[in-house]
Order: structure tokens, then C-alpha cells, then sequence
């Protein structure tokens, strides 16, 4: 059965652009986790039309600190419809949610989930900046800063989502009525549609990361629950006749009794999975709370504790990454500049890894070799800034963008002209 699931993300953490460029169109380090079915990029200024990736690096590079650089729609596509069926609609919602003001890349991936059922879908990045024909000919290092292009401020309206959910429930209804599909989606939500019973049988997603016990968990959960709808949609089917069948005889009245209390068994346990799901994500955020705690009060390690090349655990690290195909990543240039790019990518190679223990390895590993490359960054960057604040340092060795380089003053009352009062 079509489904809707339309996600608009923003977020100034989110993995670099030029990085999340390749992983949604499979290229660079991500071509081994196969072809996306169909790619194309769109509305670049002209530094970058050729070549597209030039883009996304030009705005990490060019960006403001922590300003986003791109913003992402994530869409489920109907399985229902023939992948070239897909990609047509695909294109449509582009020209209709872009137009001709933003530069974007779209993608259109159909993996298999772990329950052996195609997950359609595309992921639309783009950047909010507006192109146009006085903007599309500015350079890479100006068109992102504040006398470049203009971001549309249309984006962070509160209402843009529900405004996208309903576009696309609109186009996605008339490609299946194109493709003689007797199926139609509603932008609202199941309780909203009065729905109330469907609206609590909402499947959690695959773990992608956890125990193998705690993903069995979740199999045999999402297994319940698609037997509750199963229950569920053969009382609702009944439920038109049993005002006449109750007229019947009082049979027909016992047979109601019992679908009523099936439905409240059901509410009942439900209702105890939804108390569980709480409390998971309850301690899910303490425990990323003392995480980042944490990171911010430990005490910097002596130069004597930074591991040595010759350390056995950075040495199994090294010995993963080549044994896997890749390069040295203590010498890598990338890793050496943003020590944190080394456990991103790990953790990529993780979700195609083929067992359990291959992903453990994937994620121990980059861990290992991202805490190396930052400790030795930080102990020279303490030498050569040693009035800068921990914190500070920290950032710049892992090679994160600072607003205020390393060495500058911050001034406070920046902004303000020579002799200008306050």
C-alpha cells in the first residue's frame, strides 16, 4: 500500500555537503555501496556547472561557521510504480519544490530493507542561497557570503513541511491514477483522518546500529505490529455489518463483545509498547547529554598518553583499513586535516558491512584512528596557541570550522566602525 513519509532536514551539524553529496549519489568512497538507480543536479551557477561537486565543496569551504550548508528532502517513493515511473515523479516534485532558484542534486535509491521488501525513495539536497541571473555568475568564495546570494528565508517557515506534504501527496496521487493504480494517499495524519486505531500501529525503523539482540528485538516488534493491522482491518471490515447482524439475534451481540475487547487487549499492549519507547528514548538522551558533558570537562591528556604509531590498537586500525582496500588512514590527508571525517566514514562502511563483527570492527577502528590523529593535532596546536581555550582547541584538531580562528582576538564589538559610539 502507497505510503506518505516526506522528512525536510536542516541542521548546521549535518555531515559536510561535499561528503553527503557523494554518499546520496554513490561516488567517492561510497561507490561500493552500489549504483544509485538515477542521479542529476540542477540550477548550479556557473563556476560549478559542469561539475556539480565543485558546489558542495565551494560551500563547505565558503559557508559561514555553522551556518548550514545544504537542506535535504527525504522522500518515500510508491512501490507500487515502475522504477521509470519513480524517477518521473521524482523529477516533477524537483521542478516543483525547486524550480529554477536553488541549486540542488537529486538522487533516487530503491535498497532492500531487512525484511526483504524495495524502500523506494529520494533524497533532494539543495542549497537554500537563491540562483538567479544576477547571482549565477558570482565566484565560488563570494556567492555563499553575505553580499553573495541571499538565502530564501521561506525555508524556516514553521508550515514549509506541511505545505511540501500536501504537494507531494497531490503529484504522488496523480502519477498513480496515470499508472491506473486504484490507490490514493491523504497528507494528514491517520488520527486526523479519524483513523485513531491505525494512527497508534506506526512501525519503529530498523536498528542500524546496536546488539544483534536488541535488533531481534525490534524484527519481533515491527512483526506484532503488522499482525495488529492484520487483526485490526478484518474487525474494521466487519464493523459496517454489525448493526444489522446485531438486529439478527444475540449471537451477533456476543460477536461484538468479543471484537470490543480484542481492540482493548490490543489498545492495552500498545499502549505498554509506547511506555517502553518513552523510556528508551528518555534514556537515549542521557546518555548523549553525559556524552557531550564530557567531552567538554575531561582533562587533556599528557603528550606521554597520545598513542604512538607503533601502539598495537592504532596498529589493528591501520591493518583494518588496508585489509579492507583503503589507504593508510594515519597518512591520509583528509583524515590528517578533519580527524573526524576518519569515524564518519567508519560508521558508513559499517551499514554495508556483510556481519556483525565486520561493523563493530568498522566503527572500534575509525574511533581509534580519529582519537590519534586528534590528540596529535591538539598537543601541537597547545604548543603553538598556548593562550586559546580547551574547548577551542579541541575543535580546530578535529578539524572542525572555527568562527574565530585560532590566535585571533574575539572582540565583542565587532561590527562597529573606528570612532563610533557604542
Amino acid at each position: 500500500m502507497a505510503i506518505v513519509h516526506v522528512a525536510l532536514k536542516s541542521d548546521s551539524d549535518a555531515p559536510p555537503s561535499a561528503a553527503h553529496s557523494e554518499y546520496i549519489t554513490r561516488q567517492g568512497a561510497y561507490a561500493k555501496m552500489g549504483e544509485a538507480i538515477y542521479v542529476e543536479s540542477g540550477n548550479m551557477p556557473d563556476f560549478s556547472k559542469d561539475i556539480p561537486q565543485q558546489f558542495w565543496e565551494a560551500a563547505d569551504a565558503h559557508e559561514r561557521a555553522n551556518g548550514r550548508t545544504y537542506t535535504e528532502l527525504q522522500i518515500a517513493l510508491p512501490r507500487e510504480l515502475s522504477d521509470e515511473q519513480r524517477i518521473a515523479l521524482a523529477r516533477e516534485a524537483t521542478r516543483e519544490f525547486m524550480g529554477s532558484r536553488f541549486a540542488y542534486t537529486l538522487a533516487v535509491h530503491n535498497p532492500e530493507a531487512a525484511d526483504k521488501i524495495e524502500q523506494p525513495h529520494m533524497h533532494l539536497m539543495f542549497s537554500e542561497r537563491a540562483i538567479d541571473d544576477t547571482t549565477r555568475s558570482i565566484p565560488a568564495d563570494r556567492l555563499f557570503k553575505r553580499n553573495g546570494a541571499k538565502k530564501d528565508r521561506k525555508w524556516n517557515d514553521q508550515n514549509q513541511a506541511d505545505e511540501i506534504r500536501a504537494k507531494w501527496c497531490e503529484l504522488m496521487n496523480r502519477a498513480l491514477e496515470n499508472a491506473g493504480i486504484d490507490q490514493r494517499v491523504d497528507p494528514r495524519s491517520l488520527a486526523d483522518q479519524g483513523k485513531v486505531a491505525e494512527s497508534l500501529l506506526v512501525e519503529p525503523k530498523m536498528l542500524r546500529r546496536g546488539t544483534p539482540e536488541e535488533k531481534e528485538a525490534r524484527r519481533q516488534e515491527i512483526a506484532e505490529i503488522r499482525e495488529a493491522k492484520v487483526v485490526l482491518s478484518k474487525i474494521e471490515i466487519a464493523a459496517p455489518d454489525l448493526a444489522s447482524v446485531q438486529k439478527a439475534d444475540q449471537a451477533s451481540q456476543a460477536k461484538l463483545e468479543t471484537s470490543v475487547e480484542q481492540i482493548e487487549t490490543w489498545e492495552a499492549q500498545e499502549l505498554s509498547k509506547l511506555d517502553r519507547l518513552i523510556e528508551a528514548v528518555k534514556k537515549t538522551a542521557r546518555e548523549v547529554g553525559a556524552s557531550v558533558r564530557s567531552l567538554f570537562t575531561r582533562q587533556p591528556s599528557a603528550a606521554a598518553d597520545v598513542p604512538a604509531p607503533a601502539d598495537q590498537q592504532l596498529q589493528a586500525a591501520v591493518d583494518w583499513f588496508v585489509k579492507h582496500g583503503k589507504e593508510d588512514p594515519v597518512k591520509s590527508g583528509q583524515y590528517q586535516r578533519q580527524p573526524w571525517v576518519a569515524e564518519f566514514h567508519s560508521k558508513q562502511f559499517a551499514e554495508v558491512a556483510k556481519t556483525e563483527a565486520e561493523k563493530a570492527g568498522w566503527i572500534e577502528h575509525g574511533k581509534a584512528v580519529a582519537e590519534h590523529l586528534t590528540s596529535q593535532r591538539l598537543e601541537r596546536l597547545r604548543e603553538k596557541f598556548p593562550k586559546e581555550r580547551e574547548n577551542r582547541l579541541l575543535i580546530a584538531a578535529q578539524g572542525r570550522t572555527l568562527k574565530v580562528p585560532l590566535g585571533k582576538d574575539q572582540e565583542p564589538g565587532r561590527g562597529h566602525s573606528k570612532g563610533q559610539g557604542r
